[in-house]
């Protein structure tokens, strides 16, 4: 059985990445994340990794890698929206988690990538229904055990205790300073917006309003309000 984390990115990939790699029966590549997956044919048989949608050039290479490797599972990592574009903009600023500006840090960036996950999702969910699983980033931090336990039956691998104890496995060193345990205050940053981030968005000239807008008609699909 492989599987790969897979969404935009500040959905929860590495985080899910690395409870994961609390599983004995999935090998994690030694990598932090495998940029390169839609351009490989056949993976490993316990093959784990992710990989965020801006690294797939092509709705036909995802199709291809699935048809090649039926036994992938795809876990596909969503948090409310609009939390994931405040997250892109603040942590994708120069001298946050990049040296440069990240390309979706911009509200035309952070658009633009939200709408290619949607669309290669809304692919993804008409070729290959069964071997994908959408788990929600709050589910996991606020509903850790039944949670995990679902993605455990999914990707037909034993639910263990060690998976809880995630956060000292990260090899991203940004989360690995950030986070200590699971943190209920990254859910609904939208409701806290003005405190959030040290009010970072309180001194930005980011249209926030018209973002969140653009955002919605995605919001219900993936169960949020």
């Amino acid at each position: 059985m492989s599987v790969l984390v897979f969404s935009c990115g500040r959905t929860g990939t590495n985080m899910l990445l690395e409870i994961l790699r609390g599983a004995p029966e999935l090998q994690a590549i030694p990598f932090v994340e495998d940029k390169q997956v839609f351009h490989r044919a056949e993976l490993p048989s316990n093959y784990l990794s992710k990989c965020d949608t801006v690294y797939l050039p092509q709705l036909e290479m995802a199709d291809r890698l699935l048809t090649l490797n039926p036994d992938l599972k795809v876990l596909w990592t969503i948090r409310d929206l609009r939390d994931t574009a405040l997250s892109k903009i603040y942590r994708g600023q120069p001298n946050g988690d990049s040296p440069n500006l990240s390309d979706d840090a911009t509200y035309e960036g952070c658009l633009e990538d939200i709408e290619w996950m949607h669309k290669v999702y809304t692919f993804l969910q008409e070729r290959h229904p069964t071997q994908l699983l959408v788990v929600k980033m709050e589910d996991i931090i606020l509903k850790f055990d039944e949670t995990i336990q679902g993605v455990c039956t999914f990707c037909e691998i034993e639910y263990r205790e060690e998976m809880k104890n995630f956060t000292h496995r990260y090899r991203n060193s940004h989360k690995a300073t950030r986070y200590k345990t699971l943190d209920p205050s990254q859910v609904a940053l939208h409701e806290r917006v003005d405190t959030v981030y040290e009010g970072f968005f309180t001194t930005h000239d980011i249209d926030l309003e018209s973002l969140f807008a653009n955002l919605e008609k995605y919001q219900k699909e993936f169960g949020y309000q």
